[in-house]
């Protein structure tokens, strides 16, 4: 594929810590939880791991699909994302 014919974005969003929504779960996944963020009007789906303190959390019925999630990436790798904490939305 061409770099002319290549489809870029037109904004990409930051590598840091970021909240977002939690759409889906799948424990036998390698990366478990896919979270949707949004970034100057764009939606953008990412893979991510999940620490231990949200697995345990998420069986015992206290994070749920639609709650919003803290990302952050390791190393500022964007292939590295992980879930670590529930935010509660007060906004």
């Amino acid at each position: 594929m061409s770099l002319l014919t290549r489809v870029v974005p037109k904004h990409v969003p930051p590598v840091s810590a970021f909240w977002a929504v939690l759409e889906s779960v799948d424990v036998n996944a390698v990366k478990p939880a896919t979270v949707r963020r949004n970034w100057l009007g764009t939606d953008y789906v990412f893979d991510c791991y999940v620490s231990q303190h949200m697995k345990d959390e998420y069986q015992a019925g206290n994070v749920v699909i639609g709650d919003y999630v803290l990302v952050e990436c390791l190393d500022w790798d964007p292939d590295r994302m992980g879930v670590v904490a529930k935010v509660y939305k007060s906004w």
